[in-house]
């Protein structure tokens, strides 16, 4: 009889194992501390950071950096310091505005073709045209966002200076039954591209 009860209290625990093991083990039990998507969230823009180092300190050997790529990505950086430090002063962390390059540096400015007109502000490039949007896409090295209109043209090839906001240059070539429009970039970037009251807005993030 012993060992009937037995069997039974075994046999009930391999039935409700499977009610109670956690659907994905690989996940924590914590909800807050489980694997995101790659999708960026809007964070407010950093200001300056002070950070007062403990008072054994000595010695900075080396800072590293946790970032979150375009493409959602995560990312360590290690700089090699190793220089003498006053512990009494706190290490500041700041993006400096001195040390932007030309090109967003400058918040606005226009480029126009004839058929095409682009103006940018901002991180923001609208483009005004009566010809349609056939396709985009991103190239790199350097990176580029393209844009091929629907267009029969001998147009020659043409490069025009943008420099404003993540924008360097434009360069429209003629490909037959199409032109096709390529925005060199200051840098990686993704992007989301609009059409609405016969305009295309291109934002870059």
């Amino acid at each position: 009889m012993e060992n009937i009860l037995k069997h039974s209290f075994f046999l009930s625990l391999l039935l409700l194992a499977p009610l109670l093991a956690r659907e994905n083990p690989f996940f924590s039990t914590n909800e807050t501390k489980r694997v995101t998507s790659n999708t960026i969230e809007l964070k407010p823009q950093m200001e300056n950071i002070h950070y007062k180092l403990p008072d054994q300190a000595r010695i900075l050997k080396e800072v590293t950096f946790t970032i979150q790529n375009v493409d959602g990505s995560i990312e360590n950086l290690k700089i090699p310091i190793d220089q003498s430090i006053d512990w009494h002063r706190p290490i500041v962390l700041s993006q400096s505005s001195t040390l932007r390059s030309p090109t967003s540096a400058n918040n606005s400015s226009s480029v126009n073709f004839g058929f095409i007109r682009f103006d940018v502000k901002g991180k923001i490039l609208t483009i005004k045209t009566s010809d349609p949007l056939i396709r985009h896409f991103v190239l790199s090295d350097p990176n580029r966002i393209v844009l091929d209109f629907k267009r029969d043209s001998d147009l020659k090839t043409e490069d025009k200076q943008l420099n404003a906001g993540p924008y360097k240059m434009i360069r429209m070539g003629n490909h037959g039954k199409f032109v096709r429009a390529t925005i060199t970039l200051d840098g990686r970037y993704s992007y989301a591209l609009n059409k609405m009251n016969g305009l295309i807005s291109i934002t870059c993030k």
